[in-house]
C-alpha cells in the first residue's frame, strides 16, 4: 500500500452550519474565523466542513467489509455506496470503497474517470495484489472501475476458483480501515459473485415498488446459496447473509407504505431495515455532474435520512453505541 492508513490522525467533518447551531455562533463569524486560520476547516462540494480531531483509540481492529448488492438496476446501489460510505468517513471512520462495476459509475461520480487498468481490481483477478487506492476525501478512499474490468469476467470463467480473489485481497488490507463497502455490478454473473463473497455479507438496496419486491427476492434465493458456499469452507456461521436492507426511492405516497410493510414481512427479523431514502432526481443528479456525495451537493433532507441510516449500520454492524 502507499501509505499506512493506521498511523494516519483521526478526524470528523462537520457541517459548518450545524457546528454555528451547535454553538450560537453566526455563519459569518465562522468563515472570519476560517480565513484568520483560528478554525480548521475544508470546502468540500458546496460545502464548507469543520475538521476536528477525535481522540486517539489506538490501531484499527479490522474493518467490517460490506458488498451493496442488487441483481436489478435502478436501486440506488451506486449512489448509496458512494453516500453511506461518505457519511461514515465524515464521522470519523477509515473507508475504503471498491468499484467492481465495469460502467463505472461510482468512480465517476467520485471524479474519478477512465483510471489506468492497474489501478482497478482487475489486478486481482490476474494473480496480483490490490492496487493502492485513492484518497477522494477526507478518510474516504477508492478503487476506480473501468470498463477494461469486465475481463474479470474471462478471467473467472476460467478459473472458477478465484471467485474469493478479492477476499482474499481485501483481508490483507481490512486493518487499515474500519469499513469496506464494495459496490457490485447490477448482475447475476461470475464478477458480481466475486463481488458478493468478498466480506461479511450484503447491504440490498430495494427499490419501493412491485419490481423491487420482486427482485428483492431473487436476491434472497442467491444470498443463501452464497452463505451456503462459503460455511462449506469454514468461513461463515449462522448469521443472515444479507445484513442490511435498505428502502430507495421513496415518494411519501401510500403505495410506498403498502410496498415497505410487506417488504419487511418478507425480511428476517435477525436483519435490519433502514428508513426509507426519497427519490430526489435534483439534487441527485447535481451530485453526479459536481462529482460529490449528495452530501456535498445541497441536499439538506437526504443528508439527515443517510445520518439516520449511519447512526443504524454503526449500532448494528459495527457494534458501537450512537450518541442521542
Amino acid at each position: 500500500m502507499a501509505y499506512n492508513a493506521c498511523a494516519m490522525r483521526r478526524t470528523r467533518l462537520i457541517p459548518l452550519a450545524v457546528w454555528c447551531r451547535e454553538r450560537g455562533i453566526p455563519q459569518s463569524t465562522a468563515r472570519k474565523m476560517i480565513g484568520e486560520g483560528r478554525l480548521r476547516a475544508e470546502k468540500l462540494g458546496d460545502r464548507w466542513m469543520v475538521v476536528e480531531d477525535l481522540p486517539d483509540t489506538g490501531p484499527l481492529t479490522g474493518a467490517v467489509v460490506l458488498t451493496l448488492f442488487t441483481h436489478a438496476g435502478g436501486a440506488g446501489k451506486t449512489s448509496l455506496t458512494r453516500d453511506l460510505g461518505y457519511e461514515m468517513a465524515s464521522r470519523g471512520k477509515r473507508v475504503l470503497l471498491v468499484d467492481m462495476d465495469p460502467q463505472a459509475n461510482l468512480s465517476a461520480w467520485l471524479g474519478v474517470e477512465d483510471p489506468p487498468d492497474g489501478d482497478t481490481a482487475l489486478p486481482v483477478f490476474e494473480g496480483k495484489n490490490l492496487p493502492a487506492p485513492k484518497p477522494v476525501f477526507p478518510n474516504l478512499d477508492l478503487i476506480p472501475a473501468n470498463i477494461e474490468l469486465a475481463r474479470a469476467e474471462v478471467l473467472l470463467s476460467r478459473e472458477p476458483h478465484n471467485a474469493f480473489a478479492l477476499r482474499g485481497a481485501l483481508k490483507r488490507v481490512r486493518e487499515e480501515y474500519d469499513l469496506i463497502l464494495v459496490d457490485s455490478l447490477p448482475s447475476l454473473g461470475s464478477l458480481a459473485v466475486a463481488a458478493a463473497l468478498a466480506g461479511d455479507g450484503l447491504v440490498v438496496p430495494v427499490e419501493l415498488s412491485r419490481k423491487g419486491l420482486q427482485a428483492f427476492r431473487a436476491v434472497v434465493q442467491v444470498a443463501e446459496g452464497y452463505a451456503q458456499a462459503l460455511e462449506r469452507l469454514g468461513l461463515w456461521g449462522s448469521e443472515p447473509f444479507i445484513r442490511l436492507v435498505v428502502p430507495t426511492h421513496a415518494e411519501g405516497t401510500a403505495r410506498d407504505r403498502e410496498v415497505l410493510a410487506l417488504l419487511r414481512e418478507r425480511v428476517s427479523q435477525a436483519v435490519p431495515v433502514g428508513e426509507p431514502l426519497h427519490r430526489r432526481p435534483a439534487v441527485y443528479r447535481e451530485a453526479q455532474t459536481k462529482g460529490v456525495p449528495v452530501q456535498l451537493a445541497g441536499g439538506e433532507e437526504a443528508a439527515r435520512e443517510l445520518r439516520a441510516l449511519g447512526d443504524l449500520l454503526e449500532r448494528v454492524l459495527l457494534r458501537e453505541e450512537v450518541a442521542a
